[in-house]
């Protein structure tokens, strides 16, 4: 693919959403593509290697990555969807280049706009475990697809947020050996936020289970999960309420108190917040999709 069919002179990247197949065949193409599962799980063919993968794997393919998805299961009720972004590196370097700092992220700027290859295997494999990148393709996907005033503004501000945020991943894993102690513990917070995000939940509470001051727990999680301790717990219970909205009849209510909220307008205002519509709407455009039988 050289992608003449996605790219236009202001338009240098392409975002969509799409349910895989078993049509698609291994493909490669002249461009970078980031993609996000965003729902089901099944397998990602990358060259010669096999990547099983589920909910918030990331992807940075490189042009001339050979790759394909495949569903877990033919005709499963739970689909593979993903979320790709495609883009011409040069044309957007070209407009990124000359901002202030931009020069200073000296991880994510050759993968990202400079056409550099990650070491082995080529490509590079995150888990978006705070949503972070979840956050960031919901968003770029919505300005795109309904380019309201300023859209492209918004475009071009997301990708240096993409560079940001893949520059303090980078950094991070830099640093994991040395902090590998610490990045245990939070993994298992992190496990226990994930098991009981219906919970009220505290970092006050977790900072004395792990026997840390509070503001170095703040700072602690922050680095490891990328995103604040009250973010990660919110963006849980929004993705859980997203997953019930779509795939059961339960009444909003009770989704709502399903996943920790007992005031229905802070609910509903943080719901909107995260996907930029109503739960109603939500639950109205996923079932266009994939229509309930009887849930």
């Amino acid at each position: 693919m050289d992608g003449a069919e996605f790219f236009t002179d202001s338009l240098p990247f392409y975002f969509n959403r799409v349910e895989e197949t078993f049509d698609l065949q291994m493909h490669s193409h002249r461009f970078v593509e980031i993609v996000l599962v965003d729902e089901g799980e099944g397998f990602h063919f990358i060259n010669e290697d096999i990547v099983r993968v589920t909910k918030n794997d990331v992807f940075l393919l490189p042009a001339g990555t050979r790759h394909v998805f495949r569903p877990g299961h033919a005709g499963s009720r739970r689909p593979l969807i993903v979320y790709n972004c495609l883009y011409e590196p040069g044309k957007l370097l070209s407009c990124l280049e000359h901002l202030p700092g931009f020069h200073e992220l000296i991880r994510s700027r050759p993968y990202l706009f400079e056409g550099a290859a990650p070491p082995s295997p080529g490509w590079l494999h995150l888990r978006d475990g705070g949503s972070p990148w979840n956050i960031w393709f919901r968003g770029a996907y919505r300005e795109f697809t309904e380019r309201k005033p300023g859209y492209l503004l918004q475009l071009y501000g997301r990708f240096i947020e993409l560079a940001v945020m893949l520059e303090r991943h980078l950094e991070r894993l830099g640093s994991s050996s040395a902090a590998e102690p610490e990045n245990r513990m939070m993994e298992e917070v992190l496990r226990r936020i994930d098991t009981d995000y219906a919970s009220r939940l505290s970092a006050r509470s977790f900072a004395a289970a792990t026997h840390l001051s509070e503001r170095h727990f703040h700072r602690l999680f922050r680095q490891y999960a990328g995103c604040t301790f009250h973010d990660y717990v919110r963006n849980k219970r929004m993705e859980r309420s997203r997953e019930l909205l779509a795939s059961t009849r339960l009444p909003v209510m009770e989704i709502m108190r399903s996943v920790g909220y007992a005031d229905k307008k802070h609910f509903l205002s943080l719901f909107k917040q995260s996907t930029g519509v109503s739960p109603t709407e939500y639950r109205r455009q996923a079932s266009l999709h994939h229509p309930l039988e009887g849930k």
